[in-house]
């Protein structure tokens, strides 16, 4: 095994607050890559069956995102940054909107990432 192919398998990784509590939790039976390997299989299920979205829809869920920093409190508020968006004519836009606003985060996030963002 090489280096390279090694450090593939062996990353080194900044424990951010939401990892530190991972860390934190650990029960006695868990390693560190045991739970977030449960972590990222869980978020691919949930990543799996994202809201179906029109090709227009996309186009500006796309449009208002680009450049933008995808941090949890937009993802909660991807309703409000739609409306505030000047991507596309209102009417869409606050359409777009009201469909974002009845979904669940997990949905919000599936659909985000069914983007590539």
């Amino acid at each position: 095994m090489t280096d390279k192919s090694r450090n593939k398998r062996r990353p080194s990784i900044y424990l951010s607050p939401p990892l530190e509590r991972v860390v934190d939790n650990l029960g006695e039976r868990h390693t560190l890559s045991q739970r977030l390997a449960t972590i990222a299989e869980r978020y691919e299920l949930a990543c799996s069956q994202p809201p179906e979205l029109t090709e227009a829809e996309r186009q500006l869920l796309s449009t208002t995102l680009s450049g933008s920093l995808l941090e949890p409190l937009l993802i909660k508020h991807l309703d409000a940054e739609l409306e505030d968006s000047d991507a596309d004519d209102d009417s869409a836009l606050r359409d777009l909107a009201a469909r974002v606003r009845e979904m669940s985060l997990a949905e919000r996030v599936a659909m985000i990432e069914s983007l590539g963002f």
